[in-house]
């Protein structure tokens, strides 16, 4: 605990004159004997004196200015390691977001809820990369500068620039931009709008920060094209049965929670035995192949194409009523009618039975709508083939009709 402070320069001023009133006898006595000290031996003590003390003040002086500019620069290297150690629990913080974001929607609720911290209230996006098809992840369709147009150009100067770029970025047009590298591959840039000036060790978080990134975004693509694959039938590009029952199941009860109609069609090939013994079981790989690549171009996006088993083949048709599925099938059939498979010289017509079934209110069960469908299908190839039947409505099980 300090006796003065600056504020009592005054108080200290007034005890040593006092203190020097109190005690001008004995100095003036010390003074006498240090006056005959130098008549005695011809010396200057008193000068001497006086330098000596003069220097203690000054030594002392300049050891309490030093001692302060210690302290205050170990205040400054303390704040430092504090605010490096803050930047740290910030990185740790969301590197465990990021390592439990398993698809694109957490880690897009990860990336909106951490990464903003590090441009500290600027402007900030983030695009990634795949098969050469940019994706918005992270800007602000508010502002007018964070348009798709307008950051896909930046995005691809930053990686066309040096691809080991330092973690500090790099400056395209008025943004920082870091790209995001994983295994020697762009998966994406991270940019963050320079006003005002990011400082060094903003740079550096955020270069930290789109390394994490990268890693996260690469993971997130790796688990969906694993998805994908163990969905999707490699020959045909459809799906599988199990996903095709699982959505089929789900948009049953949407059907039922909206009132929107449903549609499903269950389709197989004439004669593709014989197509197989004729021509070879690669002429029948292949004709599968053109089977799923008609339906995936005349269908919607939003329908599933389903490999159902073999050469039978589902498809789940939302918000469609009777009249447009029996239209769907007939393009089907259509499409299909135009594949021309050829095995050396030879070739054979190809054609397809469908059977068409729509949902009914309280209907909940995928197995019995695709009963309805499959018996419909066979309906068709008893009168004939090359041509669809739509499946009688059931009741529903509160007994209303659809």
């Amino acid at each position: 605990m300090r006796v003065f402070d600056r504020s009592d320069t005054s108080l200290a001023v007034g005890l040593v004159v006092g203190a020097i009133l109190i005690f001008q006898q004995p100095l003036r006595g010390l003074l006498e004997v240090a006056h005959d000290v130098e008549q005695r031996y011809h010396v200057d003590l008193i000068p001497a004196l006086t330098v000596l003390i003069g220097v203690f003040i000054f030594h002392e002086y300049r050891k309490r200015h030093q001692v302060k500019a210690e302290a205050s620069a170990a205040a400054a290297e303390a704040a430092q390691a504090r605010a490096r150690s803050e930047e740290l629990e910030r990185l740790m913080t969301f590197g465990q977001a990021l390592a439990n974001a398993l698809d694109h929607a957490a880690l897009q609720q990860a990336l909106w809820r951490y990464l903003p911290t590090f441009a500290r209230d600027r402007e900030i996006w983030l695009l990634t990369k795949k098969a050469e098809q940019w994706e918005s992840v992270l800007h602000d369709a508010h502002t007018g500068s964070h348009t798709i147009d307008r950051l896909e150009p930046l995005a691809v100067q930053a990686l066309a620039q040096d691809i080991n770029i330092e973690s500090e970025g790099t400056l395209v047009s008025q943004d920082i931009c870091f790209p995001m590298i994983a295994g020697r591959a762009a998966v994406g840039v991270l940019g963050v709008k320079n006003l005002p000036a990011l400082a060094q060790e903003e740079r550096k978080a955020l270069g930290a920060a789109a390394a994490l990134v990268a890693i996260a975004v690469r993971n997130v693509q790796l688990l969906e094209e694993t998805r994908e694959r163990g969905v999707r039938d490699a020959l045909t590009g459809c799906v599988n049965r199990a996903y095709a029952l699982e959505a089929l199941e789900k948009e049953l009860r949407r059907a039922k929670r909206s009132g929107r109609p449903l549609s499903i069609l269950m389709f197989d090939i004439d004669h593709f035995k014989t197509i197989n013994d004729q021509m070879g079981h690669l002429c029948g790989d292949a004709l599968l192949a053109d089977v799923g690549a008609q339906l995936n171009r005349v269908l919607r996006t939003s329908d599933v194409k389903c490999r159902y088993g073999g050469d039978e083949f589902l498809v789940i048709l939302p918000d469609t009523p009777a009249v447009g599925a029996e239209q769907v099938a007939e393009c089907v059939r259509r499409e299909i009618a135009q594949l021309v498979p050829r095995s050396g010289g030879g070739s054979i017509a190809i054609s397809a039975s469908l059977g068409v079934a729509v949902s009914v209110p309280g209907d909940l069960d995928p197995t019995a709508l695709i009963a309805r469908a499959d018996e419909a299908l066979y309906e068709a190839k008893r009168a004939g083939r090359n041509q669809f039947r739509l499946a009688a409505l059931q009741p529903a099980r509160d007994g209303s009709a659809a």
